[in-house]
């Protein structure tokens, strides 16, 4: 059971200001963010984003049909459920373009990845 306590949603939200301020991946919207409801640094990383494209991961797994037609991934995940994704996403053509681990300042419980994977533009070699 999830418990939320005053500091861990400080803590999420110091964390979501952290996260969003990073030049790299604050460069772009993406077309999904991917976050986990269950922790309070990925809830306030969700909560945090003008993005209305979202997924949750506490609610299920992201559906095959629906990444066909993202060009872009964004989240703030659980280092399994990053390597998780990030290996079924290749499958659908979608690349690593950044990842970081959060520092344990940040993020104390769960070991926690801000990640952004995307689709390699088609480039024509031949003119």
């Amino acid at each position: 059971m999830l418990r939320l306590s005053r500091r861990r949603l400080l803590q999420g939200a110091g964390a979501a200001g952290l996260v969003a301020a990073q030049p790299a991946l604050a460069a772009s919207s993406p077309a999904l963010l991917v976050y986990d409801s269950r922790i309070p640094e990925s809830a306030a990383f969700a909560a945090a984003s003008a993005n209305p494209a979202r997924h949750d991961l506490a609610q299920g797994r992201l559906d095959p049909r629906r990444i066909a037609v993202i060009g872009r991934i964004e989240g703030l995940t659980r280092h399994s459920d990053y390597v998780a994704l990030s290996l079924a996403l290749r499958l659908q053509g979608m690349r690593r373009h950044d990842d970081r681990r959060l520092p344990p300042s940040i993020s104390t419980r769960d070991h926690l990845f801000r990640w952004s994977l995307g689709r390699e533009p088609q480039i024509n070699r031949w003119g």
